[in-house]
């Protein structure tokens, strides 16, 4: 008895091994380089069909995001049940996790990290915070927004980046440091282009501004393979995000107060 409990495996987890055997190589590697390759050409798009400037669209970075969300989150599924596996799997939710304790600690700490690294890196590169990603959009839309877009950015981009790139470069290099330091740095680049601004500041600002956050939510992700309390944590910063474009919204003095600030 002693020696069957050591060979005992969740099955979930044996089936996530099995089918990464199987996978094709290359799939964990282009994914994280298709995040950033999507929010660029559907940006090009969306200025050209729109036939607005590049920074006349950043007003619509969210509706832009949550397009480019829902095209992963369709690709992330026929790859998943071509590779017998699931969302629920990759995100391994177990039922009765007493772990509250636990995310409302990475909501707190994703909450000092994603603001502080807006703050300190707006502050470093340009003397102020950028109001870019607070504009005023139809307030529907906005509205809207407050569902779609964290529902639609936890189910594309920590499932891609983590639960399935992470995890598949981990099985296949078995290195701790490539698995994690890939995925982060694509992770943090796709913010560079969201939205799409042709500007070297600004691609650095959102670049650095996100990366200690991903440096820390890998290195978590990495130690504990739970992806829900992420997912979480995420959704937090999201919503936080949208109920300020709602309020911009509908108070588009707001936005010009605020803009008048960076000056």
């Amino acid at each position: 008895m002693k020696g069957k409990s050591k060979k005992m495996h969740c099955p979930q987890q044996q089936r996530f091994h099995a089918s990464g055997e199987n996978a094709n190589w290359i799939t964990p590697f282009l994914l994280p380089l298709f995040r950033s390759a999507l929010f660029i050409i559907v940006g090009l798009l969306f200025v050209v069909i729109s036939k607005e400037t590049f920074e006349q669209a950043t007003q619509w970075w969210s509706v832009v995001c949550v397009f480019c969300n829902i095209v992963t989150i369709i690709l992330l599924a026929i790859i998943f049940k071509k590779e017998g596996t699931s969302y629920k799997e990759i995100i391994a939710f177990q039922k009765g996790e007493k772990n509250l304790k636990e995310t409302l600690l990475i909501v707190v700490m994703m909450l000092i990290l994603g603001i502080g690294g807006m703050y300190g890196f707006g502050f470093l590169i340009y003397g102020y915070v950028p109001v870019t990603m607070v504009q005023p959009i139809p307030v529907w839309i906005a509205a809207v927004n407050i569902i779609l877009l964290p529902i639609s950015v936890v189910f594309a981009e920590l499932p891609l980046y983590f639960g399935y790139s992470l995890r598949k470069i981990e099985q296949i290099t078995n290195n701790k440091f490539l698995a994690i330091g890939y995925p982060v740095f694509f992770y943090a680049l796709q913010h560079s282009f969201i939205p799409l601004i042709f500007d070297f500041q600004h691609i650095l600002f959102r670049f650095l501004s996100f990366l200690p956050l991903m440096i820390v939510l890998g290195i978590i992700y990495y130690k504990n393979k739970k992806l829900s309390q992420l997912m979480v944590g995420h959704a937090v910063l999201d919503v936080a995000t949208a109920v300020q474009i709602l309020i911009i919204s509908i108070f588009p003095v707001l936005f010009e107060i605020m803009k008048s600030m960076t000056k």
